[in-house]
């Protein structure tokens, strides 16, 4: 499927004022959805990494094999929202490939050495170096394999609520199936309140993982041409 594949989300039922597409990220939309990354989760690993940084985590979702990366355009083709992620086991790929990038990164940002978010994603790199994942076993519910990661979603404040959010939810879902994935799964933080509305509306089940984290898994139906 071509880059310039359009999704139509099942979502896409409100007002025609809306004019919202979900379409497939092209090279093009990688600093629009890089902005947009960093204004919705500012001050996360990513974001505090600098703008070249975010660029590069983006586009990797999109050129990756298997890699899922959607964005939502107004009727003007402006991104107003992104959705990435990638089956289960991304990280060590995601890691060597942004490896020189994060290294300028900190050369340049050395005062990130100071902040939690940093010297936490160092602890992860580090537990996937020594155990071949960075979360602790046993620490999820067991769900169906093939499992894809819902890695980061954002909607530009302007466009926010116009339910930009849920049609990308739901695309990525949709796009999950097509790849024959058999089961979602993501995390966020416990009090972001609006994130986990939408989860859970869009059928999400929570597992909290600690005060701070909650696990959300989704089990997709099985495509009928098994």
């Amino acid at each position: 499927m071509s880059e310039k594949s359009v999704f139509q989300s099942p979502a896409k039922t409100a007002s025609a004022a809306d004019d919202i597409v979900v379409v497939a990220m092209t090279a093009e939309m990688v600093r629009k959805s890089a902005d947009i990354h960093v204004d919705a989760l500012a001050g996360s690993r990513t974001a505090i990494m600098g703008e070249a940084y975010c660029r590069a985590f983006i586009d990797w979702f999109r050129v990756e094999h298997g890699g899922i990366a959607l964005v939502a355009i107004d009727r003007h083709r402006d991104v107003v929202g992104y959705v990435i992620g990638a089956p289960l086991g991304y990280s060590k790929a995601l890691s060597r490939h942004l490896a020189w990038i994060a290294a300028r990164a900190f050369i340049l940002r050395p005062w990130l050495i100071f902040r939690q978010q940093f010297r936490d994603g160092v602890l992860d790199r580090l537990r996937l170096l020594i155990a071949g994942r960075s979360t602790p076993s046993g620490a999820q519910p067991e769900i169906p394999a093939p499992t894809m990661s819902l890695v980061a979603i954002g909607v530009l404040p302007a466009a926010r609520g116009r339910k930009i959010g849920l049609r990308l939810v739901q695309s990525f879902e949709n796009k999950a199936g097509e790849l024959q994935i058999r089961s979602l799964r993501l995390s966020t933080r416990s009090d972001n309140a609006a994130a986990c509305r939408l989860y859970e509306r869009c059928g999400w089940q929570p597992s909290p993982l600690s005060n701070e984290m909650t696990y959300y898994f989704r089990i997709l139906p099985k495509s009928t041409e098994e």
